[in-house]
């Protein structure tokens, strides 16, 4: 083997030197060799579930969606965006002629995300499953459109309100049946699809004092019998309207018919029997996004209610 000269030797030497140096400031600095480059902020973005609709508008982003789906409602600029088909069934040729660069879908979007990835449409899938997943998708959504302390903020603006009702619900929890679905004014109630195995419900109940009566069940919405019912027999009944916002002059008359249908069990139900069916005729009870926090603190008044203010007291 041929010896190097003192030359050769001396240049080999300051290769490795400079290779070194190199690789240094790469792991010090994140050299442009190594580190992906930053993806811009979206400026066109889809959304086909209300509860991220929600969100996009709550964190300042409405003027970017381009597109919601049948059901989103809220807030009223939303009626009209160019609407993108069903929760699981969008429009995909519809979505793709709006040309977004950015789909937010939930985590269990998976053949929908499938889909849009062979389009070339990219996706940030979150998770609304939870109280714990709606909080940090404030944070997720936020960062990836370029708005950090937006999400940051409404994160915190939510966990605030939450700690308030935390210290109300102190004690021994109710016992809750939460009726999520069911057919009005029919010879009574006797079938209904209530709140079983389900972490978000689960979640609200327990931030809001009570506990659910079904949350061991096997499915996330069973559906119950009237002996199923009686069996139960909670403290109180939550009886939620799927009829989406109730005017404020039809509020008082369809609460009544709500609460008649239940007339039936006043001596087997002890919610029945103590007047502690309430019914709840909002819109945003069943859509996980940034108005669950109203919903918590309605939760939390309807079953830990606070006397009223004293005359001469202002109350804030």
């Amino acid at each position: 083997m041929k010896s190097l000269s003192g030359r050769d030797r001396f240049q080999l030497l300051i290769a490795g030197v400079i290779f070194l140096l190199f690789l240094s400031a790469g792991c010090r600095r994140g050299g442009p060799s190594f580190e992906p480059a930053e993806k811009a902020p979206p400026e066109r973005i889809v959304s086909v579930v209300p509860s991220v609709t929600e969100t996009l508008f709550a964190l300042g982003l409405g003027d970017r969606v381009v597109g919601v789906s049948d059901y989103c409602k809220f807030p009223p600029e939303v009626n009209a965006l160019p609407k993108l088909g069903g929760l699981y069934n969008p429009n995909i040729e519809r979505i793709v002629e709006l040309r977004p660069d950015l789909a937010v879908l939930l985590r269990e979007h998976h053949e929908l995300k499938e889909k849009l990835d062979r389009t070339g449409i990219e996706t940030l899938s979150v998770d609304h499953t939870s109280v714990a997943g709606i909080l940090n998708s404030f944070v997720e959504i936020a960062a990836r459109c370029g708005v950090p302390d937006a999400g940051t903020s409404l994160r915190g603006e939510c966990e605030e309100r939450l700690e308030k009702l935390r210290v109300i619900a102190e004690g021994k929890p109710v016992s809750v049946l939460m009726v999520l679905d069911r057919d009005l004014g029919e010879r009574g109630v006797r079938e209904v699809y209530a709140a079983g195995r389900n972490r978000y419900f689960n979640d609200l109940l327990r931030l809001a004092g009570a506990s659910n009566v079904l949350a061991g069940a096997a499915s996330a919405v069973p559906t119950l019998s009237r002996e199923g019912i009686i069996g139960l027999k909670p403290d109180v009944i939550l009886d939620l309207s799927s009829l989406g916002a109730v005017p404020d002059e039809d509020a008082a008359e369809l609460e009544e018919l709500y609460r008649h249908d239940w007339d039936s069990f006043a001596d087997s139900v002890p919610a029945v029997r103590d007047g502690r069916v309430y019914p709840i005729l909002v819109d945003y009870a069943t859509i996980p996004g940034p108005r669950f926090v109203r919903f918590a603190e309605l939760l939390s008044e309807i079953l830990h209610p606070r006397p009223s203010p004293e005359p001469g007291h202002s109350g804030l």
